[in-house]
């Protein structure tokens, strides 16, 4: 794909059905219809794979567009509660697993899908295939990677899920900003509901209090991989870390965000993107705490 790829390209490949740009396409540009058409068949066959594992995974009507031009028409789909949480999961995982390959961790990769097609075979709601998937990710990133590699991995899955944004004109969020728009991304899928941020006194901190978070566990740990990829998506110049979660009442979750100096040769990698032990692992087991 990024053979054919230019970044100020004049044509883009979307989702005739959502107008969308669905991973592994988001923010790729082409010189050419025929380099975006190539693209777009490249792309069919991604998806066909994936729901060669999950057969519920979004199928997209590809089509070629100037990327200059207005937006192709939306469909009534887009409003459709459980498409938009489909395809958040799928856009994640894809992404996820596209940037373990393009990172070279083939063997978190294989490892990944092993994990993957063992629980698809006891998973009964078809919603949760896509969970599972990104769930699979999530876990073999966490046992596999050490936090820089893991930070290379969320890094390449972060442009993959929404595109290059290194080099925009318009101002760069700051990291509130940034994660008040991710979490609203995740509400907005279903993936949470509601939710709060509040900076932390003394600056570059911030704590972010959500609710029935799709990938909660009892387990003493927060996954937090899906937030960190589209929260490093709007934040490719500015590395963050995670470094609490603390579990509350009515499936509530609150996690800390600190922004993180890599300048500073004493910094440690940052840490936390795919997952966070419990700063309260007992809470989990009391009757107010309900998954």
């Amino acid at each position: 794909m990024s053979g054919l790829s230019a970044p100020t390209g004049p044509y883009a490949v979307v989702c005739a059905r959502t107008a969308r740009e669905p991973v592994p396409l988001a923010g790729e540009r082409f010189d050419s219809r025929e380099d975006a058409e190539r693209a777009a068949d490249m792309a069919d066959e991604y998806h066909s794979a994936l729901r060669r594992y999950d057969p519920e995974a979004p199928r997209h009507h590809l089509i070629v567009r100037d990327a200059a031009g207005p937006p192709a028409p939306r469909s009534n789909a887009d409003s459709d509660v459980r498409l938009r949480y489909v395809a958040f999961c799928h856009d994640v995982s894809g992404a996820v697993f596209e940037a373990l390959s393009e990172t070279g961790f083939r063997a978190a990769e294989s490892a990944a899908m092993e994990t993957y097609l063992t629980l698809a075979e006891v998973v009964e709601d078809r919603d949760d295939f896509c969970l599972a998937m990104l769930w699979s990710a999530m876990n073999e990133l966490d046992i596999g990677l050490d936090a820089a590699d893991q930070r290379t991995v969320v890094d390449a899955a972060a442009e993959l899920f929404g595109g290059t944004t290194r080099g925009a004109t318009r101002p760069a969020p700051t990291v509130g900003s940034a994660l008040e728009r991710t979490l609203a991304r995740l509400d907005e899928a279903s993936f949470l509901d509601g939710y709060d941020v509040a900076a932390c006194a003394g600056g570059d901190a911030w704590e972010a209090t959500f609710a029935d978070y799709a990938l909660a566990e009892r387990t003493g740990r927060l996954p937090t991989l899906p937030i960190a990829v589209d929260l490093v998506r709007r934040l490719p110049d500015r590395p963050v870390a995670f470094t609490e979660a603390t579990p509350l009442a009515d499936r509530r979750w609150r996690l800390r965000v600190e922004a993180v100096d890599l300048s500073d040769s004493n910094a440690d990698d940052p840490a936390g993107l795919v997952s966070l032990d419990a700063a309260d692992e007992g809470r989990l087991n009391e009757t107010d705490y309900r998954l």
